[in-house]
C-alpha cells in the first residue's frame, strides 16, 4: 500500500505519464467537452445516471476532479464549480476550460464550512486515498442536508475482476490490483453500500456499467496490443459502480 509521499509523487503531472499519455487523454477529454456543449440537462441525465438528482444553478463540488468531466455536465446545469485536485497540471487544464474555484489537495485541507454543496461528485477517487471512512465524513459534513454525493469507483465484485483472482490463484500466484500502487482500496459493490450507511447516508441509487470504451479510440491508443484487448475486454462487463447517497 502507497503512503501519502508516495501518492503525492504518482500524481504529479498525473495526466502527462503511463496510460494517460498513450491515450492522449487531454486530446479524448476535450472532445467530450465538446460534445457535452450539445447537451441539455435532461440529456445529460440520460446520459449521466449518477447526475439525475443534480439541479440546475446550484453549488457542485467536484472532489479529485482529474481534467473535469463531472465539471462539463455541471456546466451546463449553470451550477457553481468547486473542485480539488492533486495534480496542478489537471487544475490549470480545467480552469482554462470552467469558472472553477480550485483548491490543491486533499478535500478535508480545503476547509470547506459545515453544508456547503449541494451536490458532490467524486469519479474514480475513493480507490486512491488512504482513509476512504475519512473521505465520506468530510463530504458528508460539507453537503447540504438533503443535498448528494454520487462515488465512482471500480466495483472488484465483477464477474471480470472474480475470474481474474480465481485464474490467479490457481496458478498459484498472488492476484494483483487493477491499476497499480495508487489503488489503495477497492471496493466490492456491497462494502461500498455498507460504508455510506454505516456513515448515516440514504442510498438513493447503486449500479454498475462497463468501461464503455469506444473501438476507434482503442485503435489509435499508443499503447501494447495487450493492454488494448484488456481494456476492450472490459467492455463485456459490468466493471465499474456508481453511489448516489443523500444526507
Amino acid at each position: 500500500m502507497a503512503d501519502e509521499k508516495e501518492l503525492v509523487e504518482y500524481y504529479t503531472q498525473y495526466y502527462e505519464k503511463d496510460l494517460y499519455e498513450a491515450m492522449d487523454y487531454k486530446t479524448l477529454v476535450e472532445a467530450h467537452f465538446a460534445r457535452i456543449k450539445n447537451l441539455t440537462p435532461k440529456t445529460i441525465k440520460d446520459d449521466a445516471r449518477y447526475l439525475r438528482c443534480l439541479m440546475e444553478g446550484t453549488k457542485f463540488l467536484d472532489v479529485g476532479c482529474g481534467l473535469g468531466l463531472g465539471l462539463a455536465y455541471a456546466n451546463q446545469f449553470g451550477c457553481e464549480l468547486s473542485a480539488t485536485e492533486f495534480d496542478q497540471g489537471a487544475l490549470d487544464f480545467i480552469s482554462g476550460h470552467f469558472n472553477v474555484k480550485t483548491f490543491r489537495g486533499d478535500v478535508w485541507s480545503a476547509g470547506f464550512p459545515d453544508d456547503t454543496f449541494d451536490f458532490i461528485h467524486i469519479s474514480h477517487v475513493i480507490e486512491h486515498v488512504l482513509d476512504p471512512r475519512a473521505y465520506v465524513l468530510e463530504m458528508k459534513r460539507i453537503v447540504k442536508p438533503g443535498g448528494y454525493i454520487a462515488i465512482g469507483t471500480p466495483d472488484i465484485s465483477s464477474s471480470l475482476y472474480t475470474l481474474h483472482r480465481w485464474t490467479k490463484l490457481l496458478r498459484l500466484q498472488v492476484p494483483d490490483v487493477i491499476d497499480g500502487l495508487e489503488h489503495t482500496f477497492i471496493f466490492p459493490k456491497p462494502v461500498l453500500r455498507s460504508l455510506c450507511e454505516a456513515e448515516g447516508l440514504h442510498v438513493v441509487d447503486h449500479y454498475t456499467h462497463s468501461l464503455g470504451e469506444k473501438l476507434g479510440n482503442l485503435i489509435r491508443y499508443k499503447m501494447p496490443l495487450t493492454q488494448k484487448i484488456n481494456r476492450l475486454i472490459q467492455n463485456f462487463f459490468q466493471v465499474n459502480q456508481w453511489i448516489v447517497c443523500r444526507k
